[in-house]
């Protein structure tokens, strides 16, 4: 068998591979694979160099196994894409999703179209840093904390935010305690928190991967009463809330809302890319501006 192996011939070779296999994998991750092994920044560098012995053959064989047997290729690589950024990200850290993409692009879009506050930006549950980071490259003058109960969470994102020269204010700690303990009060929060309280909605390759505590609670609103219930103690008297929540929440948000805050507060549920309700924003305080 030849020692050294052409980009082209890898690819095809682990196209019949993966076929053999009967795993579920594009050619699209092949391409991933390559690109990762040959150092290569982009896809088109890959086309360019289809044709050009490939120094990590081995190397490709031994990730293309662990695709083959179900791991994330972000974890196999190491690295997620999220909007503009390739972030790092291993098993401790939930995948950044599509899904928060969207959070993120909409909470800036609500903050630029209506002219919020936004001094003081918090992302609750950070994990990987995804949120927190975008939002810190979009508003530069921002002061922006993240916080999460798991440090080996925070030092991914740590490292994802000095990746990408982001100043952000990391704090260690559940909920909204890292905020009150400091006496900090905030113009804009942001969470995507564990949500997902029946287990059966989980697919099982997260199940077998990916953080259960990041995405599996008891209830499923836990966190969001929480933030609703302490909102004066960390928001300032106008404030935005933006939140990522589950499909089937939007009855007992709607409920915990109508419990913990004023009348006068504006409230407002989104779909996602896959026609779910998958977010929630909260406006409070300002009496010019509405989100409904």
């Amino acid at each position: 068998m030849k020692k050294a192996f052409t980009n082209r011939e890898l690819f095809f070779l682990a196209k019949d591979k993966v076929k053999n296999s009967n795993s579920n994998i594009s050619d699209n991750e092949i391409y991933l694979l390559l690109e990762y092994v040959n150092n290569y920044q982009n896809y088109t560098e890959i086309v360019l160099n289809f044709d050009k012995i490939c120094e990590n053959c081995r190397v490709f064989d031994e990730l293309l196994d662990e695709v083959i047997s179900g791991k994330p290729i972000q974890y196999v690589l190491k690295q997620a894409q999220f909007l503009d950024f390739n972030f790092y990200v291993d098993e401790s850290v939930l995948i950044p999703r599509p899904e928060t993409e969207g959070l993120v692009l909409k909470t800036i879009s609500y903050i630029d179209s209506l002219n919020l506050n936004h001094d003081n930006i918090a992302d609750i549950c950070t994990g990987s840093g995804a949120i927190a980071i975008s939002l810190k490259h979009k508003f530069h003058e921002s002061k922006v904390f993240a916080s999460d109960i798991n440090k080996r969470c925070l030092n991914v994102a740590r490292k994802n935010a000095d990746k990408y020269n982001q100043n952000i204010i990391f704090f260690e700690g559940d909920k909204l305690n890292p905020f009150i303990n400091n006496n900090l009060k905030l113009d804009v929060q942001v969470s995507n928190p564990p949500y997902v309280e029946n287990a059966d909605d989980i697919e099982e390759k997260v199940k077998k991967y990916e953080p259960n505590d990041a995405v599996y609670i008891k209830d499923g609103t836990e966190f969001y009463e929480e933030y609703f219930k302490h909102h004066k103690d960390v928001l300032n008297e106008n404030f935005f809330m933006a939140f990522e929540i589950n499909y089937d929440q939007e009855l007992k948000l709607t409920e915990l809302i109508k419990k913990y805050f004023d009348k006068n507060v504006r409230y407002k549920f989104e779909k996602d890319i896959y026609n779910l309700t998958r977010y929630l924003f909260i406006l409070g305080g300002y009496e010019d501006k509405t989100i409904n």
